[in-house]
Formats: structure tokens, sequence, C-alpha cells
């Protein structure tokens, strides 16, 4: 299922893009690192749960593992090489779960619905917290909240032409406002790209609003522009920039 619907594949390409673009995400990733450095002082907070870590490209790994008692990170798939490389570690733990409350199961299952009932399966979804292997004090969202409904929506456009922009709506708006939900109801930070930019000799073309639902009341928030791809891959002889939002509570 996670095959099929481009899920190993596009943690791969995060790795293909990141080697390519590497020295244009430093600031990018560096930004991130800072944010999460000065995020979650108060001494009470020792199990901490990162959602979306993926590659570790933007965690300030030792940082972390020695500042938490215990560091939960969560996603649909954790790569080997990554389990491998934090055994030194002992502190830090691995859970693969659904970031979506189970959206990737209820997108899958639709693959085979017809035309006219798809728009009310993708409103009916209605997202469940996951249980988590440990209790958890704090969390931190890493440049995962635009991610969750766009490789569900990209396959479930795959699978049926008629779908337009407008079925999603809902769907897209309904699994962020989840996500949200679910992790400021304790300490947290959340970092996220909110607005696509894209450029063509200089001027921007265009740009799309990714965030589709209110951030929780902060005390603290930074932002800054990410040099997402400049060299033309992502969006064909295009500059890709990605507005960045952070944000604590």
């Amino acid at each position: 299922m996670l095959r099929k619907m481009n899920f190993f594949s596009d943690q791969e390409g995060i790795m293909t893009r990141y080697l390519r673009e590497k020295t244009n995400w430093d600031s990018h990733v560096q930004h991130t690192k800072n944010f999460m450095i000065n995020a979650l002082q108060d001494e009470e907070i020792q199990n901490v749960a990162i959602l979306g870590s993926g590659w570790l490209l933007d965690l300030p790994l030792a940082y972390l593992a020695e500042r938490f008692e215990q560091i939960l990170l969560l996603d649909i798939h954790h790569p080997p090489q990554i389990k491998n490389s934090t055994q030194k570690y002992p502190n830090i733990l691995f859970q693969e779960i659904d970031l979506t409350g189970g959206g990737i199961e209820h997108a899958w299952n639709m693959r085979k619905a017809k035309t006219d009932s798809l728009e009310n399966l993708l409103n009916d979804f209605e997202p469940v917290i996951p249980d988590l292997a440990i209790d958890v004090d704090a969390f931190i969202s890493v440049n995962i909240l635009n991610q969750l409904d766009i490789l569900l929506v990209d396959y479930l456009k795959d699978i049926n032409s008629a779908l337009t922009e407008d079925h999603f709506h809902t769907f897209r708006k309904k699994i962020q406002q989840f996500h949200v939900g679910w992790i400021s109801s304790k300490p947290g930070c959340l970092i996220s790209d909110i607005v696509e930019m894209n450029f063509r000799d200089g001027e921007m073309t265009e740009s799309y609003d990714l965030q589709h639902v209110n951030l929780p009341g902060s005390f603290r928030s930074e932002s800054w522009i990410w040099d997402f791809d400049l060299s033309g891959f992502y969006h064909r002889d295009r500059q890709t920039k990605m507005k960045v939002k952070a944000i604590e509570w």
C-alpha cells in the first residue's frame, strides 16, 4: 500500500533533492534546528514526540538526545540507515504510524469506489489519534503539516481523473486540523512551509497556500524563506521557494 501510494519514493526523493540542493537548503535547515534548540525549555518536559522525523536532516539530534529523557521519532517509515545511525543514542525510540490519523488507509480503500460516491467518502473521513509507544510531555512537528494531505490527494487524483481540487478542500482541512488539534493538546512547536512560490527569470509566476487551517496561538514565532528547489526539477524550468512558519505554544 505505501509503495503504491508513493510514500517510499517520496521519502527517497527528499534525500535526492537535499543532496542536489544542499547549499540552498543549509539556511532553512539551520533555522529549523535553532528554533528547536530554543524551544521547550520547561524542565518538566522530559519525553517528547517528534512528528515527521524522516531523514533527520533538520533535527539537532545530539542536543535533543542530551536535553530529553526520551525522544519518540514518529513517521510512516523510518529509513534503515537512520535507525543504524542513531544507535549511539539509547533514549531515541522509533515508531511507524500514520500521522494523518488513518487517512492513508482511508484513501487506499477508495481506490475501487465509484466516482459518484468519492466525494461523500472523502468527507466521511474522521481521523483518530494513534496510540503512542510512550507517554509524552510535548510534541514537535517538523516540516510535515502540509505534507500530510499532499500524497493522499495526489494518489486519489491519479486513480480517478474525475476528481478536482474542489473535491479535496474538506479532506485537506480535516487532516491538517486533526494534526494541529492533536499536537496542541500539550506544549509543543511546529515548523511548516505555508506558502509555495514559483519563479521564472526572477519573476514570481504563481504562489499557493499550503496551510488550510489556523495554527495554534503561540508565544514565540519566526518565519523565513526556504530555497526549496532552484534547479528546476520540482517544477520544470522554474525555481521553487517556500515561506516557512515556526511557532511555539
